[in-house]
């Protein structure tokens, strides 16, 4: 008979090999996010996939929000709470295609969302479940919808002074556990629902809110057609607000709690901070009964547990930190890492550390592994607290690590991503994302990356700092980049008989899905977004190197000028002509000059002949750090700009920064073919 001691081991052995093997096929639990982080370890992984070996920009995505929260990956979409101008709420799901023609599947803004939003969502059987409100607001709504479009399934308010929902829920059972501030920890039914006093199921709930939004919809569109001065569009911030049923609220007025919770089997564990401004709260971490609520144990902290549990086995871990996320106060951050006996609330071991630990601390191999404002990433045996190695990164962590695969990583505030042996703690790689030619945009990454099917999803935030409410961007690493949209090669023809260059392009689209407006044209042809920093206001996007087409002029024996920038800029260089070749109802391709395909838009004439100057592009550091340059066309990814508002492109017109204040230039659309129709570009050689 086998010893007594050694069924649990073997038990468990069991049970992750089982789970392994059914996560290696398309299974509806692998796909679920139901907590913090993807599981009770914290690890922000959930198919063990390892991250890429020699990452790229697989895509990136432009936002004028600043993402706070860590991205939620599940079934082809990833969920991300975004924060734009003055803290107005956001929500949005994304999809993780390399080749998606539109990244932003759905969002969600005011006035449905009521709050500022940096809770990461829980994703479960189509629902999507999130929390609002941070910092100094008062009352919060925990929301969930549909994850296929964002309509709404209910919503569950909780009013009161300091109450705000800034972790992540955690959906067991068809329970839903957030914490919620001064309110502390509610737990409500995902699909027992209630409306107008009578119960609901969650099918039935989606069946009138899509009624009525379909007549809403239908009495705008008849609105429209009678006055589309003043017909008021649809709000879902109208339709029917269905609740949850509430099982149980602990903690109210008692704690203050701001991370999320774990439900470990009938145990919620729970980090409650004290407010030193505000005299709120309490700095334990709690125990309480899942099945209604009441306090089990309670361990005593030194530091405000922010990072929020992280569960192994018998073990409780969290990280603590006396500053929050202020970049300001990095210098005199303090903090330290605890394991706690989840039975009982004793503590295993404490070990302080020379900075805050402001993410959760993540386990995989029996490791715990944890960054911290030192700029250090730290890794101690569960079992005894003993340090088994330590990585040096330079530059602060306010983000946690996320482990796959045998390999740790990163994302610290100057934007580079870390990959580092589980281990031996050994650097494998570094990669600065934000300087990436695909990217160009700097943040700092606050929320923890995840990783997902091999890639490593991040986004960035500048919500202070040196580049404050500069744009932010979302942003896949992937070794898949041959396959990925705008990655293939494209092949230029060089006609020396003729000293002609044809490219090949595409008409540009006038609106971008993340953005609210029309940018007037200020280039003719640039990458598409998002590599294209001009990608909004071009007439054409292209795929070839902008360097390659300037070594083709110098094989036809030009040599390039001077780009000019700014109000006084004068573009230097041979001149050239440019010419677009569009297809005909007959089959057969037109030549049009390109002047004529633009037109002004407040008098409606077309653009007259231009001079096209081949002046070359200014050169690039992207990495500080390095003396290496790069031609800058290539980072920005401008090949023809119209006025010098930017000194990274190859060919420049003669006009000044003066005529771009008194042009506001659109695509003519009685010449162009419709956006997305495949054409030439042609630069002729005078």
């Amino acid at each position: 008979m086998m010893p007594k001691d050694t069924l649990g081991p073997l038990r468990n052995t069991a049970i992750a090999l089982l789970s392994l093997f059914l996560c290696a096929f398309p299974h509806p639990a692998c796909a679920d996010w139901t907590t913090s982080r993807g599981n009770l370890q914290r690890t922000g992984n959930l198919d063990a996939q390892p991250g890429p070996k020699k990452p790229g920009v697989l895509w990136a995505y432009k936002a004028a929000e600043h993402f706070v929260a860590s991205p939620v990956p599940d079934a082809g979409t990833l969920y991300l709470a975004g924060l734009g101008a003055f803290g107005t709420p956001s929500f949005h799901a994304f999809s993780v295609d390399g080749d998606a023609a539109e990244r932003a599947l759905w969002t969600k803004a005011a006035p449905y969302l009521k709050l500022p939003t940096v809770s990461p969502p829980a994703v479960t059987g189509g629902f999507v479940v999130f929390g609002d409100g941070m910092h100094q607001t008062d009352g919060a709504t925990l929301y969930c919808v549909r994850a296929e479009n964002g309509r709404p399934v209910w919503q569950y308010s909780v009013p009161g002074h300091l109450v705000h929902m800034e972790g992540a829920p955690t959906i067991e059972k068809d329970r839903v556990f957030i914490g919620a501030g001064e309110a502390g920890v509610i737990c409500v039914e995902l699909k027992k629902i209630t409306l107008d006093g009578q119960d609901q199921d969650p099918a039935a709930v989606q069946k009138i809110i899509d009624q009525r939004w379909t007549e809403m919809t239908a009495k705008f569109a008849e609105a429209k057609k009678k006055d589309p001065d003043f017909a008021i569009p649809p709000s879902e911030d109208a339709l029917p607000k269905p609740a949850p049923k509430l099982v149980w609220q602990q903690g109210k007025g008692a704690l203050h709690v701001d991370a999320s919770v774990a439900v470990a089997g009938e145990r919620v564990l729970v980090a409650s901070a004290y407010i030193d401004a505000d005299k709120v709260g309490k700095r334990v971490l709690v125990c309480l009964g899942a099945a209604d609520g009441k306090v089990l144990w309670e361990a005593p902290l030194t530091h405000n547990p922010w990072a929020g549990p992280t569960v192994a086995g018998n073990t409780v871990l969290i990280g603590c930190s006396s500053i929050r996320f202020d970049k300001k106060l990095i210098k005199d951050a303090k903090g330290e890492v605890l394991a706690v006996n989840l039975e009982n609330g004793q503590i295993k071991w404490r070990k302080e550390v020379p900075g805050g630990v402001l993410s959760a601390v993540a386990v995989s191999n029996d490791l715990a592994v944890a960054t911290c404002t030192d700029g250090t990433v730290r890794a101690w045996a569960v079992a005894d607290g003993v340090e088994k190695w330590t990585y040096k990164a330079g530059e602060p962590f306010f983000a946690g690590p996320a482990i796959a695969g045998g390999s740790v990583y990163a994302a610290d505030l100057k934007g580079i991503v870390h990959a580092i042996t589980l281990a031996d703690g050994k650097a494998e790689w570094t990669f600065n994302a934000i300087a990436d030619p695909a990217v160009q945009a700097p943040g700092m990454f606050f929320g923890s990356p995840v990783v997902h099917g091999g890639d490593i999803f991040l986004a960035t935030c500048n919500l202070e700092g040196e580049n404050a409410d500069k744009p932010s961007v979302v942003l896949c690493l992937s070794d898949k980049l041959a396959g990925a949209a705008g990655r293939a090669s494209a092949t230029l023809i060089i006609d020396k008989a003729n000293r002609r260059i044809t490219v090949p392009a595409k008409i540009a689209p006038r609106k971008l899905p993340n953005l609210k407006e029309i940018y007037p044209l200020e280039v003719l042809a640039t990458f598409p977004t998002p590599r294209g920093q001009k990608a909004h206001e071009t007439v054409v996007t292209f795929e070839a190197k902008p360097s390659d087409i300037h070594k083709a002029l110098e094989q036809l024996g030009l040599k390039p000028g001077k780009p000019g920038k700014g109000e006084d800029a004068v573009a230097t260089g041979p001149e050239v002509r440019i010419f677009l070749e569009l297809p005909s109802v007959a089959g057969k391709s037109r030549i049009v000059p390109i002047e004529p395909t633009m037109i002004d838009i407040r008098t409606g004439k077309r653009m007259p002949p231009l001079k096209w100057h081949f002046t070359g592009s200014a050169m690039r550091q992207p990495d500080p750090d390095k003396p290496a340059k790069v031609y800058g066309a290539d980072l920005s990814g401008t090949l023809i700009s119209i006025f010098p508002v930017t000194d990274e492109t190859v060919f420049q017109s003669d006009l000044t920064m003066k005529e771009e204040s008194l042009l506001k230039l659109e695509t003519n659309q009685n010449i162009l073919p419709p956006e997305g129709t495949v054409i030439k570009l042609r630069i002729e050689v005078k």
